[in-house]
């Protein structure tokens, strides 16, 4: 496993089989709350859950400042990269260090190209943390969630990065992310650019005070990508579904439809159907910054 640079705010120690108790402390401490949640909370099943994987040739202690702060169980496959463990002391949590490493280990997995897997206990903090990252939950056992992040292909990572340059207003860096005769139709306003450069223009001129939030982003079979998007712009919220067509790392082609977010109709309610349950649409942990 290539260890991270000094630039990604942390450091990995190699474990030794004699700090076991000292993780299962920590282990214990990260998931207390989570556990006593779902009434699963018991010190022997956790020891015997860890002991069950624990190897301290693949095992590291995650070190911020020269101090240990995490750890976490990474075995790496020809197929796969697997998280068994991944925990935070509660001590050194809310300060972006477990976003830092996932950000390190998803670039390594896009590296070299393979799916990152991993298991989350339900109702836990965590399932928003993964979600957040880019893992799509995949299956579903009786106390946990089965979640797997696909490596980004060159056309994906376009995409993104088309999305990323329009929310920080660079239509320059969007503008070289297409081929000169790429074509967009809106379907929803029967609108048709012929030309990126007519493509971008558009965009530039869009009234200003709106906010983009990526919510997914992936290849199809066919080799398109499908890209959605929620737009907040006050005080209407937009859903943008986009289908690209990328060559050779450009993209050629877009078909594009927009829908406005609003409230259901008056007929539509709990009451009336006891199937149908209510939530906010706006606290989609999916749904951050491209």
């Amino acid at each position: 496993m290539t260890l991270p640079p000094a630039s990604a705010g942390f450091a990995l120690l190699a474990a030794r089989p004699s700090d076991f108790e000292s993780l299962l402390a920590l282990r214990l401490r990260a998931m207390r709350d989570s556990l006593e949640r779902i009434g699963r909370y018991d010190e022997r099943r956790a020891r015997e859950r860890l002991a069950e994987t624990f190897d301290p040739a693949l095992t590291q202690h995650i070190v911020v400042d020269g101090e240990r702060v995490g750890f976490m169980v990474l075995t790496i496959t020809l197929h796969s990269m697997r998280l068994n463990h991944f925990y935070i002391d509660p001590t050194h949590q809310r300060r972006g260090i477990g976003h830092q490493v996932m950000v390190w280990i998803c670039a390594e997995a896009d590296r070299k190209q393979l799916p990152v897997e991993l298991m989350a206990l339900k109702h836990s903090r965590a399932n928003r943390f993964y979600l957040r990252h880019g893992f799509a939950a995949v299956g579903e056992g009786e106390w946990d969630i089965d979640y797997v992040r696909e490596p980004l292909w060159p056309s994906v990572r376009a995409v993104r990065n088309m999305w990323r340059a329009f929310q920080a207003r660079d239509w320059s860096a969007a503008r070289r992310l297409m081929r000169d005769d790429m074509a967009s139709v809106w379907w929803t306003s029967g609108e048709r650019f012929e030309t990126a450069d007519a493509f971008i223009q558009a965009q530039a001129l869009y009234p200003e005070g709106w906010t983009i939030r990526l919510i997914e982003c992936e290849r199809l079979e066919d080799g398109r990508v499908m890209s959605l998007v929620r737009v907040d712009h006050a005080p209407q919220v937009f859903y943008a579904t986009s289908f690209f067509k990328v060559d050779d790392g450009l993209i050629i082609g877009i078909d594009e439809y927009w829908a406005t977010a609003e409230a259901p109709p008056a007929w539509r309610t709990p009451e009336a159907n006891a199937g149908l349950v209510r939530f906010d649409a706006m606290d989609d942990p999916r749904a951050v910054p491209p």
